[in-house]
């Protein structure tokens, strides 16, 4: 059986007896319903994780004792920043959930000409917090000892406008390169632009490509937005990453 890993926030040592935080006991109590003397994993995002067992198993409280640490380290050598349109919110989730697996960096939403989904100044907090959680839910399972930021939304102008030292690349139907095509000397961060349901309008590609972002191709045929997220991520860590 796989042993259950739970991300906090608190700083934790071995030997201590850490109680765990009720967002993580509902999960570990109420959900998997461990019992005291079960292993559990640690991390708080600062590298390596704790190794524990379960001594306290109560009503409203559960507590666990860190016997261990080990320096795991199962993050990408690959520094990659996703630039996602928002989507759906069902196609959302999954598109941050694989990509928090094939290990990005940090995710960026964005906003473009053909975004579906609008959101108000107002329902921005709770989105970022939604989505955080989406990332923190694939950490714990992917075996992630960090946690990848979930930017506040932009529009494309305002993203093409920040400094950005490494490649920049936008995925677009159309006679472009693929990705394994690419030279493998390209500079080091990157960031991958991907469209909404109805993808970039041929301005805004233009736009990017004006703004030195490189324009790639998956191919002939049109991939949903969630699907070419997933695809071009894992093409980029196969050539450049630890895949």
């Amino acid at each position: 059986m796989r042993i259950p890993r739970f991300y906090v926030t608190e700083a934790l040592s071995i030997g201590q007896e850490f109680t765990l935080p009720e967002g993580t006991f509902r999960h570990a109590m109420q959900v998997l319903r461990l019992k005291v003397g079960e292993s559990l994993i640690l991390f708080n995002a600062q590298g390596g994780e704790y190794q524990a067992r379960l001594v306290l198993a109560g009503k409203r409280t559960a507590a666990a004792l860190i016997e261990g640490f080990s320096p795991l380290n199962s993050e990408s050598p690959l520094h990659l920043t996703l630039v996602m349109a928002i989507v759906k919110p069902d196609k959302m989730d999954f598109a941050l959930q694989k990509a928090v697996e094939l290990g990005v960096a940090t995710l960026q939403p964005l906003i473009t000409q053909h975004s579906v989904v609008r959101i108000g100044k107002e329902q921005t907090d709770k989105k970022v917090q939604h989505w955080e959680g989406v990332v923190q839910a694939a950490c714990e399972q992917s075996g992630r000892t960090c946690l990848p930021p979930v930017l506040t939304p932009l529009t494309l102008e305002q993203w093409l406008q920040q400094p950005f030292a490494g490649t920049r690349l936008i995925l677009a139907p159309g006679l472009f390169p693929r990705i394994n095509a690419l030279p493998l000397d390209l500079p080091s961060p990157f960031a991958l632009l991907i469209g909404p349901e109805g993808g970039f309008t041929d301005e805004e590609v233009a736009q990017c490509q004006q703004a030195g972002v490189v324009a790639v191709s998956l191919g002939p045929r049109i991939l949903r937005a969630e699907t070419a997220s997933t695809t071009a991520l894992a093409l980029l860590q196969h050539r450049y990453g630890d895949i």
